[in-house]
C-alpha cells in the first residue's frame, strides 16, 4: 500500500514516518476505514488494562480482540475497522 502525504506518494517501508490518521473513541461505535499501518492506544487517567476489538486487513468480517492493553502504546497492525473496546481512545495511523 502506498502512502500519500505532503503532496507526494511514498512506497510503504518500516522507516517511513506516520503521516496522517484520525482519532476514535469506543463510544462512537464501529468505524470502517482503508487499511492503516498502526494504531496508538491513549492512556487513561485510571489504572488497569483494557481490550480492543478490530477487523484485521487480511481477515475481512472476522473480529480479533486484544486484551491487557496499556496506554501510550503504538501497535503496528493493519486493520480496517475498530469495533469495540474499553480503551480511552485510539489514533489510527497511516
Amino acid at each position: 500500500m502506498d502512502v500519500k502525504a505532503f503532496g507526494s506518494v511514498y512506497g510503504q517501508t518500516a522507516s517511513l514516518p506516520y503521516a496522517s490518521g484520525f482519532a476514535w473513541a469506543p463510544a462512537s461505535g464501529r468505524k470502517n476505514f482503508p487499511a492503516c499501518r498502526a494504531i496508538f492506544i491513549e492512556s487513561k487517567a485510571t489504572t488497569g488494562k483494557d481490550y480492543l476489538s478490530v477487523e484485521l486487513a487480511d481477515a475481512p468480517r472476522q473480529i480479533s480482540t486484544a486484551g491487557n492493553l496499556e496506554g501510550n502504546t503504538i501497535i503496528p497492525i493493519s486493520c480496517t475497522a475498530l469495533v469495540s473496546g474499553s480503551v480511552q481512545g485510539v489514533f489510527v495511523l497511516y
